[in-house]
């Protein structure tokens, strides 16, 4: 048995500790729905697509004229030609770019209505 101290400017008083259910009780009753691998598959296709057009930005970005041109625009702070330049890749999914002094960061999404399923995320270091 565990106990509670109480202090007081007087006296020091043990009281039993309260009863406290262990925190792997809780996890072992839960009740879950079961397993349906739909949804899942769906995003494993999706993610494929992500994944070509993932490719196809760092091919393109491998171009040392084209990574001049994302770059210059980056520093000059031109989100709308640095928008252009991704469009140009020619990629079915949307890309959104947020680019900082040192990195540009890619957030791929399929271009699916409804819940997203999947996002492929890539970050790439240009500077210090």
């Amino acid at each position: 048995m565990s106990y509670h101290i109480s202090y007081s400017p007087y006296t020091y008083t043990l009281y039993p500790a309260p009863y406290v259910t262990p925190y792997w009780t809780a996890y072992t009753a839960r009740e879950y729905p079961p397993v349906d691998t739909q949804q899942f598959t769906q995003s494993v296709t999706s993610f494929r697509k992500l994944m070509r057009d993932g490719s196809l930005i760092l091919s393109k970005l491998s171009e040392a004229n084209f990574a001049y041109q994302l770059m210059a625009a980056a520093q000059a702070g031109n989100q709308h030609e640095v928008d252009r330049l991704i469009a140009t890749i020619g990629t079915e999914s949307k890309i959104t770019s947020k680019y900082t002094p040192s990195a540009i960061h890619f957030t791929i999404d399929p271009n699916v209505e409804g819940t997203p399923c999947c996002t492929l995320s890539m970050l790439l270091k240009w500077g210090q």
